[in-house]
């Protein structure tokens, strides 16, 4: 027997409807309603008897049973005398339909199911009891469901319940309410994938995670205003309305409040004596209504009751309870509108915003909002400083002759909505600010951070325009803070679009002036720019050295945005030298501070998806799509989601998923087309639309994007970076000429090829994989002119693996083996084609998994290796345990991290481990090689 309990909504139904369409069984099936009177006697019992076929098992037990038949609807049965009747009718009813429990699961297992007991009858519950208590050899499970909000203890429902729970037959499921995630999925599932983050998240706090109240909630917010859906709200208010008067009255000053409160506070609010109050509760405790925490304060058990309870206040009675929690929460000292120094009041001065404004007491709620978002600010809670500066710029119109700064309000509302991501009202914010400023020096810092904002945002000519504006303002001679920050604003512009010219002599007028005046933060914001403009010139060390003393003095400062450019820039230079282990720790400790100032949603996730691309790089595709996939979890906004998007369908191109590929980039590309995007964003961009042109087979569609790409970078700084570019648009026209050898194809192939070879004269950026880059551009010209050259091959792929970049290996490798096999299968050939495929298959490269077999097909080659002769006791200088042994077998064999977890019945977290520990035993830098080993070792 299974006893199923939820509250009202939580899909005690859904689950039942979900185990009968996949089970085979017979089913029995009814429901409990209510009624206005008392309940019909044997109601869900009816309804199953109803709903069951008529067959010859039931016929016989019909015939047999006359108790039964007096239940079904057309079956007249045979009376006998009213005194014997009387006495055995209810015994030989559940006596009859234990029997035909019994015959009907001889033919098949019987699933009889009683929903919402919590209506039942006396007699159905008696009958539930009957059979839970004679059950034995019955092919037989008994399903019933209650609304445990509906089980008042000391009533005689709750001792049934008891009872029945104690039954040694009985096991209790109690369906709670979803957690974040899967509420989140289900209201996206509901609103639309493309639905607003912010929507998202109302719509999980409102619902609580209960799925009835999600959908109803996500409908109505669909059709029109934002209150509760008649449904819910009948469906609340009567339970409500239910209580005691006196009770409710504690319900409305809980509604007004609005949170969980101490029963001190709610009898203060209300003006009773604490006993008094804790009494009034007890009835609303008993119906589920209210709910003690663990903190021992009193809360909605549901906070839509909280909603229904406040719409139903009247206007004077809601400005009273307003005042009265107001003065009942506002410290002795009142609160401080002071920006630098926390008061008594941080923790309650958003709410008593809330409540002044709420007893119509305007001035009183313009300072408490002030308060509030200081406070917010002090706590990196960027989102409810926006909001609480927002609402005290709109009291300024209601409270004349203020003494709070409109300007300086305005100016930091603008930079909190920066800093969580709404650049076009953190915008209109500054620009609000600047209309009130005439002030030259005043207007150069707000020109400042409207271009700062501007560069968050990705919009590069407005934030150049805004700082050149800002530096006019200022005396060319001038030395000060103000002009320290305009060149550090201009030299993080210039390394972001690659205008390195106005970056450096940015720096060296920045650090000359911020080091005059002691400006420790500028200095640190010019070392961060000097460290990206070092590493562009291809000295990584010292770029690495010059980003840590940026981030030390970041850190040292606590500005939250200069250390989000320290971290986020440490970690893209840290990736491009290869130094994968670098950006993990980089990654990890800047992902965990940033949090904690509240920037997870923007600048954590831009760190997360340098971290993916430097895992991707390396081959550590699994970690790879966990940082992608805790990034996407953030739903980044704007420009800021950019790199994010790139490296989701850069992943999904690897797995050969190229439709969910297209997706992820065609969101960038529709911000990046929106946006003054950088140069590197856009090229980046076009890389990766380009593979997945190429593994779809497109070859000229991919052509067409790298020529869009080289006219985006012809004449920028990013030229130096166009060598991947010419290598794709090779690759492309060389599938191109292996598919049209006739000679007018040749020739327009050769014409198409001019391009690509005046990029690959350009100067190259000073990065590590130039070399390799180059080796790649001579391998696929020599496919380009239907000679493949293996040796070109060969080269490119152990230029890759220096630089421990297995992908474009396994890519080299599989075209190496193509080109030997152009002049016969050989053991060089042989080797390569199976390299390539082992490397692929540990990457989960599905396309270039795919496209071995098929050569492997083509020319008849085994792609299994011969066994290897194990050396006795090889493996034991590594120190393996068993179990990874084990997994090794399973790396070995080109398996996931899934794949043998589910081998190996272990979690894929364990898996994760094992390998881990087995790539540092062994000494390696990933899957492949250490596939390599156990395969020399004979594993």
């Amino acid at each position: 027997m299974l006893l199923v309990t939820g509250e009202t909504g939580v899909g005690k139904t859904r689950m039942v409807r979900e185990l009968i369409s996949s089970e085979k069984v017979t089913l029995l099936a009814g429901s409990c309603v209510p009624m206005a009177g008392d309940p019909l006697p044997f109601g869900p019992l009816t309804q199953a008897l109803r709903r069951l076929d008529r067959s010859g098992t039931l016929n016989l037990q019909l015939e047999r049973s006359p108790e039964l038949a007096r239940l079904v609807p057309g079956v007249a049965p045979t009376l006998t005398r009213t005194a014997d009747l009387a006495a055995t009718s209810q015994l030989g009813l559940f006596q009859a339909v234990l029997d035909l429990v019994d015959r009907l699961g001889a033919a098949a297992p019987v699933l009889h199911v009683v929903e919402d007991v919590h209506w039942a009858d006396r007699s159905t519950l008696d009958l539930v009891r009957f059979l839970a208590t004679s059950l034995t050899t019955e092919r037989a499970v008994l399903l019933v469901t209650l609304r445990a909000d509906a089980v008042v203890p000391g009533t005689p429902l709750a001792l049934w319940v008891a009872e029945l729970a104690r039954l040694e037959i009985a096991e209790r499921v109690e369906l709670n309410r979803l957690g974040a995630a899967d509420a989140g999925r289900l209201v996206r599932q509901l609103a639309g994938d493309d639905a607003d983050p912010q929507f998202v998240e109302t719509m999980l706090a409102r619902s609580a995670g209960n799925p009835l109240f999600a959908e109803q909630l996500v409908l109505q917010a669909r059709q029109g205003p934002d209150v509760l859906p008649a449904t819910l709200h009948e469906l609340l208010h009567a339970r409500v309305s239910a209580l005691p008067e006196e009770t409710q009255s504690v319900l409305r000053s809980a509604a007004v409040i609005g949170r969980p409160a101490a029963i001190p506070l709610l009898a203060t609010t209300i003006g009773m004596l604490v006993e008094q109050t804790e009494q009034l509760l007890r009835p609303a405790l008993d119906q589920h209504v209210v709910e003690i925490r663990r903190d021992d304060t009193i809360a909605f058990r549901h906070p839509a009751f909280g909603e229904v309870v406040y719409a139903e206040l009247m206007p004077g009675e809601r400005r009273r309870l307003h005042r009265a929690a107001a003065q009942a929460l506002e410290p002795p000292g009142g609160v401080g509108t002071g920006q630098r120094s926390s008061t008594a009041a941080d923790g309650v001065s958003a709410e008593l915003a809330r409540h002044w404004l709420g007893a119509g007491d305007a001035e009183r709620a313009l300072d408490a909002a002030v308060a509030a978002g200081w406070a917010a600010e002090r706590m990196y809670a960027f989102a409810d400083a926006h909001t609480n500066f927002t609402r005290a710029i709109a009291l300024m119109d209601e409270v004349p002759g203020s003494a709070h700064d409109r300007v300086r309000l305005l100016k930091h509302a603008g930079q909190a909505a920066s800093l969580v991501g709404e650049s076009s009202e953190a915008v209109r914010l500054v620009e609000a600010a600047l209309s009130l400023t005439t002030d030259p020096s005043a207007r150069a810092a707000l020109l400042t951070r409207l271009g700062l904002i501007h560069y968050r945002a990705g919009r590069g000519s407005l934030t150049e325009q805004c700082l050149r504006q800002a530096l006019e303002l200022t005396p060319p001679d001038e030395e000060s803070v103000l002009v320290a920050r305009i060149h550090a604003a201009l030299a993080l512009f210039g390394v972001g679009w690659s205008r390195l010219h106005v970056a450096e002599s940015s720096c060296r007028r920045g650090l000359e002036v911020s080091r005059a005046v002691g400006a420790r933060r500028e200095e640190g914001l010019l070392l961060n720019a000097l460290g990206s403009i070092a590493a562009v010139h291809g000295d990584f060390d010292g770029g690495a050295h010059l980003l840590r003393e940026a981030l030390d003095i970041a850190l040292e400062v606590g500005n939250p945005d200069d250390l989000a450019a320290g971290y986020i820039n440490l970690s893209h230079l840290l990736g491009l030298g290869g130094r994968v282990d670098e950006v993990v720790d980089v990654a990890q400790e800047g992902s965990e501070i940033l949090t904690r100032m509240g920037l997870a949603r923007q600048r954590v996730s831009f760190l997360k998806a340098n971290l993916a691309e430097a895992l991707g790089n390396a081959g550590r595709f699994d970690e790879s799509n966990t940082a992608v996939a805790e990034a996407l979890s953030q739903h980044p906004r704007g420009i800021m989601s950019v790199p994010v998007l790139i490296q989701a369908g850069r992943l999904a191109t690897v797995r050969g998923d190229l439709d969910e590929a297209w997706e992820w980039l065609e969101q960038a590309r529709v911000i990046v087309e929106a946006e003054n995007a950088p140069e590197a964003y856009r090229r980046y961009l076009i890389e990766t639309e380009t593979e997945v042109e190429l593994w779809g087979g497109r070859a000229m569609a991919a052509y067409e994007l790298v020529v869009d790409g080289l006219d985006i970078v012809r004449g920028t700084d990013e030229e130096g970076y166009a060598g991947t570019l010419a290598a794709l648009g090779l690759r492309a026209l060389a599938t191109e000429a292996e598919a049209h050898r006739d000679p007018e194809s040749r020739r327009r192939l050769n014409d198409m090829r001019r391009p690509l070879d005046a990029a690959r004269v350009w100067p190259p950026a000073r990065r590590p994989d130039v070399e390799a880059v180059k080796a790649w551009q001579q391998a696929e010209t020599s496919r380009l002119e239907l000679a493949s050259d293996p040796l070109a091959w060969t080269e490119t792929a152990a230029a890759w693996e220096a630089l421990n970049r297995p992908f474009p290996r396994a890519y080299a490798r599989w075209r190496e083996a193509e080109a030997r096999l152009d002049s016969g299968v050989d053991a060089a050939a042989i080797d390569a084609l199976r390299d390539a495929r082992t490397s692929a298959l540990a990457m989960g490269a599905t396309r270039l998994v795919q496209e071995c077999e098929r050569l492997a097909g083509w020319h008849r080659i085994d792609l299994t290796p011969a066994e290897v002769a194990a050396e006795p006791g090889a493996l034991d200088k590594y120190g393996l345990t068993p179990r990874e042994v084990e997994v090794l077998q399973g790396l070995s064999a080109g398996r996931t991290n899934q794949e043998i977890a589910d081998q190996l019945f272990i979690s894929v977290k364990t898996a994760s481990v094992h390998v881990s520990n087995i790539l540092r035993k062994l000494d390696v830098g990933g899957r492949q090689e250490a596939a390599r080993v156990a395969h020399r070792l004979g594993v």
